[in-house]
């Protein structure tokens, strides 16, 4: 049996969003808790179009790696990014490097929510003031929350 790698699943994943279809993907990782749970949630993905703050993208970072996180800052030659489930640091990219845009979050019960909602939009800047005090918001969140839930 063949194995498929990451790299080749996005590239497809990113021509069929080109050609102008979305396209449903499993997320991996933690770093967009509270908002997405890496194993159990999936994104549905469509063309960037234009890139506002608040958005949460799929970009390549360095020419070699591919994040989904939210777009803290744009501008004419460069994109910064930044995990919500992430306590600091920050990635950039140029904005030709963003290859997709998450709209929906698939929840584990199979109901959708948007994330460019009015009120999502809302809870993600609240969510961005409370960086000083996140890490300790995240650490009960991992530890009520998800605790039982096999996050990847």
């Amino acid at each position: 049996m063949n194995k498929v790698s990451d790299e080749q699943i996005i590239g497809d994943a990113v021509r069929l969003v080109n050609e102008g279809l979305s396209v449903t993907m499993l997320v991996k990782g933690r770093s967009m808790l509270p908002f997405i749970l890496g194993g159990l949630e999936s994104v549905v993905l469509t063309r960037p179009g234009e890139i506002r703050e608040g958005d949460v993208v799929l970009a390549r970072i360095d020419g070699c790696r591919y994040v989904l996180h939210r777009v803290m800052e744009v501008s004419d030659t460069r994109v910064v990014l930044m995990g919500d489930g992430n306590i600091r640091g920050q990635e950039t990219c140029r904005p030709e490097d963003v290859l997709a845009r998450a709209d929906e979050v698939v929840g584990e019960d199979g109901r959708h929510r948007r994330l460019d909602s009015p009120a999502q939009r809302r809870r993600a800047r609240w969510w961005r003031r409370l960086l000083p005090v996140r890490r300790w918001i995240l650490a009960v969140y991992k530890r009520t929350i998800i605790r039982n839930k096999a996050i990847q």
